[in-house]
């Protein structure tokens, strides 16, 4: 697929826009509701908390003033008989008020974590609302990605940011395990103390290709992976960008040796780093969306899930003025698109329609329509 704007010049970000960009409204129309939801149970609960506690502190002033009072009153007498009263009478007050004091702070408790519950459900929502749109239709984000081997089985992550917003999701892969010899036959060179009367080092060539790969970490061009035989007997480290790798045995760079390195056929290196590079793209079979973060914030604690979309919409809308700009119907958005077999096609939404999807969330609709410069209508 070929993605132009109207004048053919090819849009910078080769997507249907037209469809992320009606994606990016429905998402809106379902996670926006659910923030405000979550932001008032807080701001409820918050307000009951308050109230409580004022409750408690009532309680504890009342008991303070009454036991003073008591204090005062009975001071200088001697009467065995009237000590006794006095003494029941503040060891009564002390215990209604701290089992009234209890039975607050337990309200207390149980309707926090009632709060806590219905906001973790309604972020849970949420954050299953945004996995698929934030998987593919967050434009110009930077990535990096890990993966690592827990109860034999490869999982990953990945970590993506765009401006002062960042996210992660949770990856899975077509395949639990990956051996070397899956991704190219090696053998690596180590140095290798041998003799019976006389020790001394030796050049040894392991085969590693039945060797597991225990973590990758891949960010840009550059990546780390591990690999380890069964019995983690022996460990490989390789390390680098595409002009360069360096492959550490133990806490030894073998690639620094000059003899060993004669021995280490790196285009086999480069061929396994490529595929592990790719593995991210081309073999994950899930990503689960598990945390937004804005400022270093978790942005659903914060209620910060409108700016995170503001974000995303400031994109959005330098290519819905790039659309216009380059466009004949300045009341639209439209695009080409050229099919493999080269039939060309046009998608359009217009702005008054975009207006109108955003406008029936209420105001933060409006504040999102106005950065995609569609709110004068």
């Amino acid at each position: 697929m070929n993605y132009t704007y109207q004048d053919s010049t090819e849009l910078s970000i080769q997507v249907d826009f037209i469809q992320d960009l009606q994606n990016f409204m429905k998402v809106s129309k379902e996670v926006i509701p659910l923030e405000k939801s979550a932001t008032k149970i807080k701001k409820e609960n918050k307000e009951d908390v308050v109230i409580l506690e004022n409750i408690i502190q009532e309680i504890d002033k009342f008991q303070k003033d009454t036991t003073d009072f008591i204090e005062k009153i009975t001071q200088g007498i001697d009467s065995k008989h009237i000590l006794e009263i006095r003494d029941t009478i503040l060891d009564t007050c002390s215990s209604v008020s701290s089992s009234k004091d209890n039975e607050i702070v337990e309200k207390i408790e149980e309707k926090t974590k009632l709060a806590q519950h219905e906001v973790k459900d309604l972020e849970s929502k949420m954050l299953s609302i945004l996995s698929p749109f934030f998987e593919i239709s967050v434009y110009d984000a930077d990535n990096s990605y890990s993966a690592f081997l827990v109860d034999k089985r490869m999982i990953g992550k990945q970590f993506s940011s765009i401006n002062n917003m960042q996210y992660e999701f949770d990856l899975t892969f077509t395949d639990d395990l990956i051996k070397v010899e899956d991704l190219q036959e090696l053998t690596l060179p180590i140095w290798s103390m041998s003799g019976i009367l006389h020790k001394e080092n030796k050049l040894k060539k392991i085969n590693v290709s039945d060797f597991y790969v225990k973590s990758i970490d891949y960010e840009g061009e550059n990546l780390k992976a591990v690999i380890e035989d069964k019995d983690s007997e022996h460990k490989f480290t390789i390390s680098g960008d595409e002009n360069t790798y360096i492959i550490h045995y133990g806490e030894y760079d073998i690639t620094g040796d000059n003899v060993l390195a004669d021995s280490i056929n790196m285009n086999y290196v480069d061929i396994i780093a490529k595929k592990l590079k790719k593995m991210f793209s081309g073999s994950v079979e899930s990503k689960k969306l598990t945390r937004i973060l804005l400022d270093n914030k978790n942005a659903m604690d914060d209620n910060r899930i409108l700016d995170c979309l503001k974000i995303i919409a400031n994109k959005y809308g330098e290519i819905i003025k790039e659309c216009t700009d380059r466009g004949y119907a300045k009341e639209e958005v439209t695009i080409k698109i050229e099919q493999p077999d080269g039939t060309r096609t046009e998608k359009f939404i217009a702005k008054s329609d975009i207006f109108s999807q955003l406008s029936a969330i209420g105001s933060e609709g409006i504040e999102i329509a106005k950065i995609f410069g569609v709110a004068n209508r």
